[in-house]
């Protein structure tokens, strides 16, 4: 498979280049995605707690549920051979919490996954902005990602969240940072995942607020 092979090639770079980690992204499910985007428009639009929402969010649901198990399984095939080839070169690989209703994994999928492959070298990848734009769309919820999965976590990617729009810098937008910080284990890769959009002013500080919330040591 053409994705496993490109993988392959990165845990080779990132071998090399003697860095910790890589973080994977499991797939998708195909689905009608002007629902999505109608999910998105509707929740900016301040209509989240409308019938409305409520059906296109229920259709969203039924068309990835009756696909995703042929997905799922083709993830769970190739994360076998990536898992065991990783292990061999010593790289963690992160299976990172996704953005988009229609990826894989959602949260039940999380757990399928990890419990296909053991080891230190493979984990749950939390993604803190992807977490909440899921709790705000009426999905899971953020802090249930770390509670389940809190002793799996090898990283983190930092951003803050304005709505359903993420990658903001740190302390510009309505993240709560001291829950975030409670189930962070030590020595976990932690990443700020910035937008380049966010200017100098804006990035000012990002460090010294993150050790002031706990995030950082």
């Amino acid at each position: 498979m053409e994705a496993v092979s490109f993988t392959k090639q990165t845990i080779d770079l990132v071998a090399s280049v003697k860095a910790r980690a890589i973080v994977l992204h499991m797939g998708e499910v195909p689905i009608d995605l002007s629902l999505q985007a109608r999910l998105y428009e509707l929740h900016d639009g301040g209509y989240a707690q409308t019938k409305e929402y409520s059906q296109a969010k229920e259709e969203l649901v039924y068309q990835r549920n009756f696909q995703a198990l042929y997905y799922l399984d083709a993830a769970k095939k190739s994360l076998q051979e990536i898992s065991e080839y990783s292990q061999q070169k010593g790289i963690i690989l992160g299976l990172e919490t996704r953005f988009h209703p229609h990826e894989i994994p959602n949260i039940d999928e999380m757990a399928e996954l990890l419990n296909e492959v053991s080891g230190s070298l493979v984990g749950y990848w939390h993604d803190v902005g992807h977490a909440e734009v899921q709790q705000q769309l009426g999905f899971s919820l953020h802090e249930e990602w770390l509670s389940r999965f809190r002793n799996r976590i090898v990283g983190i990617h930092l951003h803050d969240v304005l709505g359903i729009s993420d990658h903001y810098a740190p302390g510009k937008g309505d993240m709560n940072w001291e829950m975030v910080a409670k189930y962070l284990p030590p020595r976990i890769v932690k990443v700020c995942e910035i937008g380049e959009w966010n200017d100098e002013e804006q990035m000012q500080g990002v460090v010294e607020f993150l050790q002031k919330k706990g995030v950082l040591n």
